[in-house]
């Protein structure tokens, strides 16, 4: 896993990919806080915090669709599968080096509430809420980015179904306007990802949201493992 989590890191930063990556991040977590907080006198991080959600869907795909489909491009598929390193490994060290890069993107953020407490009473609480939703969510986002790279054939199909995917889980959230009404609309309530950011975006640390993000992104590293070993076996 080490040695996967490794050369994953070094091609981040040192490729295309990781400086778009950081860079659209980076610049529409500016825009956001710069007009939506500072020049409105905002001193609310949770407004903030539930865009940067609406954010993820959006930018998570450019860092998620090379993680196995560059293998197929690369042509390297087959001497990574032939290789003496267990399946799990491989999609534990590629999960892991997408997560640093994620959490180096959300970093500078890290500062916004202290610069906020100038226009407002500062509440750390829900601040530390909104960062751990944040990393939460995404790292579910980021585990089933994967498995659909390791579902397709190229970084453009893995981008594609990503966004469409994340796109239809939001519209049928709550949050999209969508979402259907009476007991399907409960359910889809249920397993949307953004809807268990609301808890965390107040303080409340929630042992079912927290447990669910982290089951969902289980089940999509699992998954892709399944999907591999099978490929392997083939």
């Amino acid at each position: 896993m080490t040695i996967i989590f490794r050369k994953e890191l070094r091609y981040f930063f040192a490729s295309m990919s990781g400086f778009v990556f950081l860079s659209v991040f980076w610049a529409v977590s500016g825009i956001y806080f710069a007009l939506g907080q500072l020049a409105l006198q905002n001193g609310d991080i949770k407004s903030f915090a539930s865009a940067l959600i609406t954010v993820l869907m959006f930018v998570l795909p450019l860092l998620t669709m090379r993680l196995y489909a560059e293998e197929r491009n690369m042509r390297t598929e087959e001497l990574l599968l032939s290789a003496p390193v267990r399946i799990t490994d491989i999609i534990l060290g590629k999960y892991a080096a997408a997560m640093v890069v994620f959490a180096a993107a959300l970093a500078p953020a890290i500062v916004f509430p202290f610069i906020l407490a100038g226009l407002h009473a500062p509440d750390f609480l829900s601040a530390a809420g909104c960062y751990t939703g944040l990393t939460l969510i995404a790292g579910a986002y980021i585990s089933l980015g994967l498995l659909l790279s390791v579902c397709t054939e190229s970084q453009t199909a893995a981008a594609a179904a990503t966004y469409a995917v994340f796109l239809l889980m939001y519209l049928v959230s709550p949050q999209g306007g969508m979402s259907p009404s009476g007991f399907a609309g409960s359910i889809a309530a249920f397993f949307s990802l953004p809807a268990r950011f609301n808890g965390f975006s107040y303080g409340i640390f929630n042992f079912a949201d927290i447990f669910y993000c982290l089951s969902a992104a289980a089940l999509f590293l699992f998954l892709s493992i399944f999907v591999l070993e099978d490929r392997r076996l083939a």
